[in-house]
């Protein structure tokens, strides 16, 4: 119950803006309130037991030893037992009152034990522990070539019986990133595009296949390795309640000249400078001081600082608009010569910058190429990536006219009114 109460209150807080601005407070207040005072009841009810049984508890030694001393007295006095008899067996019954006591004492704390237990074991034998090898990344300095080879991976669901089960996020997928190139992997929502983006930098291991970078299977590098040549931009921009400074370095030393040089790059430079404290500004908790697209620039500028040889972008500039958008992209193509970069996209501003196009769907590799080629061979591709396109066209096309509308007015004085 107190884990419930917790789970409450930290799911309402995290969610305030979600809950003030659906108007949503008076039932998270009723929310808290259910389990808040189910707890306290629940509190209520284990003080009233207490307050029956320990004193009747606390008492049974004494008045049990005054018993054995009263009738061991009687049969003293009829010379049926000595008085070293009587005050052998009220000693012996004190002694044992504690140890049964003690006994009463642990068959009270064995049902909170048990949840303590289920809690820790479920911990203790969560799977994903990852191995790591001794190998060193071969090539530094320089661009890397990364691939995937017949890539498998699930991910572990419990249906609503409780019962385990699978869902297949990718089956089967090769990809072949150049290095120094630029690839878009494309494809609609639930694709696994940001599954693959994690399996390529190991965030994940797959259920089969395997991933290389230099030649080299990821699980054979040590730990730390791949961190030091790849940098991974994820969809949810976290930032640490630090400095802008804090936020991009991480404690790392880099110059204040190299901070500035991976904000401007990633379009970040001009608020970061308007700011009161500029790079000394605390951002709030997870950011909170700052907006959606602030807070993705300012994570982009955290992976650019550290000059990776490998940069995969998962949707990182979805927060933006598309002319800052475009600024980041060719800021970045310029900067990254001699990068491979992988960007998980939608627009097409963003998959017409890139070299080569992976285009994904249902957790496979669909086609892959040039994004004009794609284009005009996978008609899949071609209706996703100008959707918005092709709607707009449809709805303009569907508007009427100037001169349909003095047309119509000539026909019905209505219509020119």
């Amino acid at each position: 119950m107190r884990a419930d109460v917790s789970e409450v209150a930290h799911e309402s807080f995290e969610a305030a803006l979600v809950v003030k601005a659906l108007g949503r407070e008076d039932e998270e207040a009723a929310r808290f309130a259910t389990v808040a005072h189910a707890l306290r009841d629940a509190n209520i009810a284990v003080g009233r037991t207490r307050g029956t049984f320990d004193p009747a508890i606390e008492s049974i030694p004494t008045i049990g030893t005054l018993v054995v001393v009263g009738v061991g007295a009687w049969q003293a006095s009829r010379g049926q037992l000595t008085a070293a008899e009587v005050v052998q067996v009220a000693y012996l019954f004190s002694v044992l009152s504690f140890p049964v006591r003690a006994f009463g004492w642990v068959l009270g704390e064995v049902p909170r034990a048990v949840v303590g237990w289920e809690r820790v074991a479920a911990v203790l034998d969560a799977r994903g522990a990852m191995d790591y090898g001794a190998l060193e990344v071969p090539v530094k300095g320089s661009p890397s070539p990364l691939a995937a080879r017949d890539l498998d991976f699930s991910y572990d669901v419990t249906d609503v019986d409780g019962s385990p089960g699978k869902y297949s996020a990718l089956t089967g997928v090769t990809v072949d990133i150049r290095a120094g190139s630029t690839t878009a992997l494309v494809g609609p929502t639930g694709s696994g595009k940001s599954t693959l983006a994690g399996l390529l930098v190991r965030l994940v291991d797959p259920d089969s296949g395997e991933v290389v970078v230099d030649g080299v299977d990821l699980r054979r590098l040590r730990h730390g390795a791949l961190a030091s040549i790849a940098a991974l931009v994820p969809q949810q921009s976290f930032l640490f309640e630090d400095t802008i400074r804090g936020n991009v370095t991480l404690g790392a030393p880099f110059a204040d000249a190299e901070v500035h040089r991976a904000l401007e790059i990633a379009q970040a430079d001009g608020f970061v400078d308007a700011l009161p404290n500029g790079l000394d500004t605390i951002v709030g908790e997870r950011g909170a001081n700052l907006s959606g697209g602030q807070r993705q620039r300012i994570v982009l500028a955290r992976a650019i600082v550290r000059s990776p040889q490998l940069l995969l972008l998962d949707d990182a500039t979805s927060a933006v608009d598309p002319s800052v958008e475009q600024a980041i992209l060719e800021q970045l193509r310029a900067a990254t010569d001699g990068m491979t970069v992988l960007v998980v996209a939608s627009r097409v501003a963003t998959i017409g910058l890139a070299d080569e196009v992976v285009f994904l769907a249902d957790g496979a590799v669909v086609d892959h190429g040039p994004h004009v080629e794609l284009l005009r061979r996978c008609p899949a591709y071609a209706r996703l990536v100008t959707a918005y396109a092709r709607d707009a066209a449809e709805r303009e096309a569907a508007q009427p006219t100037h001169g349909d509308l003095v047309d119509a007015g000539r026909r019905d004085p209505e219509v020119s009114r």
